[in-house]
């Protein structure tokens, strides 16, 4: 198993696109484009035997925001969302937060695993279907 992580760019447009195929309020082509040009954006995929596998997207300011960490529906449950999240927060280097789905248990369960903390909720934020939000965050 050969993994490295890598910005993420236009060349990896068609397949992170595939990737969120099926995610509940995931990206589209156009916002997947539209990241490249936003300076307060950075993405990064991690690639195994130079397949993508995951994608991570963070909106940076004065900490970072996770705004996705999606893996291919064929890869999940092998550790690659946990190598992509520990290697890009380390990149960045900063305070981060997260909203979460409350019905993504497995998500939730990563999330604590690395060392984000519950640090509250909003009620009815996600749409299609309507869901609270968890809000989680790790300390640099």
């Amino acid at each position: 198993m050969s993994q490295k992580v890598r910005v993420f760019s236009e060349n990896d447009i068609e397949k992170v696109s595939e990737i969120f195929e099926g995610v509940l309020d995931g990206w589209s082509k156009k916002s997947l484009k539209d990241s490249l040009d936003n300076d307060s954006i950075k993405s990064f995929v991690l690639e195994d035997n130079n397949v993508v596998v995951a994608f991570s997207a963070y909106l940076i300011s004065d900490d970072a925001e996770l705004c996705f960490i999606v893996t291919d529906k064929n890869y999940k449950r092998k550790g690659y969302g946990e190598f992509l999240l520990k290697e890009t927060l380390s990149d960045i280097n900063l305070d981060c937060v997260l909203e979460v789905r409350e019905s993504n248990f497995s998500a939730i369960k990563l999330y604590e695993k690395i060392g984000f903390k519950f640090i509250g909720k909003r009620n009815n934020f996600y749409q299609n279907p309507k869901e609270n939000a968890l809000i989680y965050k790790k300390d640099v």
